[in-house]
């Protein structure tokens, strides 16, 4: 399996995803991550890919979840994030978006790994979720 690094950036009650640029599953929404690069901790790639792909510098990680959909045979570590400031789109994406829970565009996730990530930050939050998973594509 390939690893990966996820953070899911929280402020005020709320969490932020960008908006996909690159395929696969252009102009889907996604919690920001990739691939970790040689020599990086799951934490490190984490905030690494929040500065690419959303612009945004964070505080304190804590982690979430790890993931390993079998559809592509990743093993994704996702955090949830303390963002220091509000972000923007970068290079890979479209936009960034702040969501309420209640707001979560549940059927416009790109990956299941996003998915669960934002399932275990509300249920850590003592938030209520949806009962079935919507997002099967892997990742």
């Amino acid at each position: 399996p390939r690893p990966c690094a996820a953070g899911l950036p929280v402020r005020d009650g709320r969490f932020l995803l960008v908006r996909r640029d690159i395929e696969p599953r252009r102009g889907l929404w996604q919690v920001p991550g990739g691939f970790m690069e040689l020599g990086e901790s799951p934490a490190e790639a984490a905030a690494r890919e929040l500065r690419e792909e959303a612009l945004l510098e964070t505080g304190t990680m804590r982690l979430l979840g790890v993931y390993t959909p079998v559809v592509n045979s990743l093993v994704v570590i996702a955090y949830e994030a303390e963002a220091l400031n509000e972000g923007g789109p970068g290079h890979e994406t479209q936009e960034v978006r702040w969501f309420r829970p209640e707001e979560t565009p549940w059927d416009e996730l790109s990956f299941s790994s996003s998915e669960f990530a934002i399932r275990d930050w509300m249920r850590r939050n003592g938030l209520a979720v949806p009962g079935a998973l919507v997002t099967t594509w892997g990742g």
